[in-house]
């Protein structure tokens, strides 16, 4: 039985399920997460919230809260639905034709140049 996408989604083929690429931190990240099974609840919120964002990024949920770089582009928050160490979790990410570039996964207190 699978319990998890970490069972069956290996960094090699990540972006070709999730149909977005993610940015090397996040994979980074991801491959942390995913070496310790006390992680598996966050690890499958993170693809939960990966697949919403690839399945419906026109939907409101997908494009919760939009931040703009110094250069004007938009960068849409999702968050995370487990929280982890007490800290809530997000996802950023930027339409990129027809795929979304996965360019945060973290903590919700990041700090950066957003707006």
């Amino acid at each position: 039985m699978i319990t998890s996408h970490q069972e069956v989604v290996t960094p090699q083929v990540r972006a070709g399920i999730s149909g977005s690429p993610i940015s090397p931190e996040a994979e980074r990240l991801l491959d942390e997460l995913e070496k310790d099974h006390s992680n598996d609840r966050l690890v499958d919120a993170i693809w939960d919230a990966i697949d919403l964002i690839t399945e419906h990024p026109e939907s409101a949920p997908a494009r919760r809260r939009a931040l703009r770089t110094p250069e004007g582009h938009s960068v849409w928050l999702v968050p995370v639905a487990v929280r982890h160490n007490d800290d809530l979790w997000v996802i950023l990410w930027q339409p990129r034709g027809d795929e979304a570039l996965i360019v945060y996964i973290g903590p919700e207190d990041f700090r950066s140049d957003f707006r």
